[in-house]
């Protein structure tokens, strides 16, 4: 009787060990989805910043030179006082140059957006993962944009300055005229940021674009446009 009580006990602890280890894996298969990220298209056109077109006038600064202050230049034949809170200017390698920002934002619905994820009745998802972010640049602006700055938001939020919005990645520098594509540069902590607003998938929030484009006086003024369109691949558990 002894060894057939313990060939029991024994067949009776592999059941129940296989059958935890069957519904762990089982539950994990259904609930884990791999969906496209919505893509977003940010778009910078040159007409659209208020500058006058045609060569800007050089404008040399600092050192022995009677600007010191490309905001407040002193009354001088030919120069007249620049609108800086519409085109800002600094000082930079002796001439004023325009540092002017420039900002777009796309809201994401992540449930009426991604077919997946449509018809699920569950409030949230969990364990989001980003993966293949990518951007497509199609570039005619006769100036280089520096690198390009993503954040994330809550619905409403637009400004990148807002202590609401995280950083999560960069588009890298793309040179005046050319075309670009790659993989977005990703912050270490971008899983978390997306996944703070992504994981309550019903509910909107914003993607937001932001550059700084500099361009020295006495250069061409902007002209042209680039789209930048972000697309990828997201993982999680709903």
């Amino acid at each position: 009787m002894s060894p057939m009580r313990t060939f029991s006990l024994a067949r009776l602890s592999g059941l129940v060990v296989l059958g935890a280890l069957g519904c762990g894996l089982i539950s994990s298969d259904i609930t884990k989805v791999t969906f496209d990220l919505p893509a977003k298209t940010y778009s910078f056109n040159a007409s659209q910043w208020g500058i006058p077109a045609g060569n800007t006038q050089a404008v040399p600064c600092g050192g022995a030179s009677p600007v010191q202050d490309c905001c407040n230049p002193p009354a001088l034949p030919g120069v007249t006082k620049p609108d800086c809170t519409a085109h800002p200017l600094m000082c930079v390698s002796g001439v004023c140059t325009l540092e002017q920002p420039v900002t777009v934002s796309n809201s994401v619905n992540l449930k009426a957006e991604v077919p997946v994820l449509s018809s699920v009745n569950n409030q949230s998802i969990a364990d989001i993962t980003l993966s293949n972010l990518h951007y497509d640049a199609q570039n005619t602006l006769n100036v280089d944009v520096p690198p390009l700055v993503l954040y994330v938001a809550p619905d409403g939020v637009t400004n990148p300055n807002d202590p609401n919005a995280q950083k999560f990645g960069t588009v890298p520098m793309i040179p005046k005229g050319m075309n670009s594509s790659g993989d977005v540069i990703l912050e270490p902590n971008a899983d978390a940021v997306f996944s703070a607003r992504g994981q309550m998938f019903g509910t909107p929030f914003n993607f937001i674009a932001t550059t700084t484009v500099v361009v020295p006086s006495g250069s061409p003024t902007p002209q042209g446009m680039i789209t930048v369109t972000i697309t990828g691949k997201i993982a999680a558990k709903i």
